[in-house]
This record gives C-alpha cells, structure tokens and sequence, in this order.
C-alpha cells in the first residue's frame, strides 16, 4: 500500500487505538518502517501514554523536598510525602479556604482535596467506602489517592505555583524505572 493511502487510513478518525496499533505492527512485520512510523506518531497523538507497560504494583519514587531527599517503594507513599510538606510552606491555604485552595485543590469530577471522604468524591461516592482512595493528613484534610501518577505531578505542580517552589530547585518527582513499549520498539 503507498504511503498517502496508508495515512489516510491512519488519520480517519474512527480508527481505535486497536486498529492503529494492529496497523503498526503489521508494518513493521512486513519491513514497512516509514509506515509503522506513521502508525505511532498517530497513536502519539490521539492516544498520548498508550505505549507505557503497565507493570501492576507499585512505582518507586524519587522525590526530595528542599534539603530532603528520599526514595519510596510506591508514588502513592512519595505523593504523600511531598504535599504533607509542601502544607508546611502555606497551611493557611487549608484553614483560609480561597480561590488558591481551590486551584490545586478541586477537580471537575471531584476533588484532589477535602474536608471528608465524601465531599472529595461527591460525583463518585462508591470511591469514599474505600480507604485505598484517600488518606487523612496531619492538617485533618484528605487528600485523594485515586490518580495516575501523571495526576499527582499536575496537583503537585498547582500546589508549587500557589507556595512559590520551583520544581528541581525546592522539589523533585522522578517515577524510576518507568518503562515504555516505545523503547522495546526499534522504529
């Protein structure tokens, strides 16, 4: 197949994220690189993380916090870790609720933050029966463990902005050994 037809029917946009990649790998079996190329920058595009191994367990984390520094078995165990300290910085923006709180805090099917389980998850109360989902915090806040890591960074970024921390500078967040299919992948 030529190649202008070959991006035709990569770019139809009813194509999957199945399709595409069966389309992908049938390229590269057949020697087709600059086809299989097409494939995936398409899946890049329409389906951003597609290509990440979902290993199943637990991420070590990497994460430090001014002079701190430390190394978590689990981003969940190292998210928790940087926002107890990042609320050392400003914790009146959890007894002076403003629009600051707010920015990092609300999400728009539920909240990254709340006074109890069931007003962090008020779109999706089944999530406040399990303790998994959430964790209280020294301040008496909960804070939602019901993310992607990608999540926890964005939380943790708004959360920088509003005490002034400069990632690399004041604070850190490295998931270890984060493997993707793309770099088993020889395109």
């Amino acid at each position: 197949m030529d190649i202008e037809k070959f991006t035709q029917l990569v770019n139809d946009p009813t194509r999957t994220k199945d399709n595409l990649q069966q389309m992908m790998k049938n390229a590269l079996q057949k020697g087709m690189h600059e086809h299989a190329l097409i494939a995936k920058e398409a899946l890049d595009i329409r389906f951003p993380g597609w290509n990440e191994v979902k290993t199943g367990g637990a991420t070590p984390t990497r994460v430090s916090f001014l002079n701190a520094e430390k190394k978590f078995s689990t981003a969940k165990d190292a998210y928790i870790w940087l926002i107890e300290r990042f609320i050392t910085v400003k914790p009146a923006l959890f007894t002076d609720v403003n629009w600051e709180t707010e920015f990092f805090a609300k999400g728009k099917k539920r909240n990254y933050f709340g006074r109890s389980p069931e007003r962090m998850f008020r779109n999706s109360p089944h999530l406040a029966r399990d303790k998994n989902n959430y964790r209280k915090l020294p301040n008496n806040w909960y804070v939602n463990l019901n993310l992607s890591n990608s999540q926890k960074f964005e939380i943790l970024c708004k959360f920088a902005a509003i005490t002034k921390l400069r990632y690399e500078e004041d604070w850190q967040w490295e998931v270890i050994g984060k493997k993707r299919t793309s770099d088993v992948l020889a395109l």
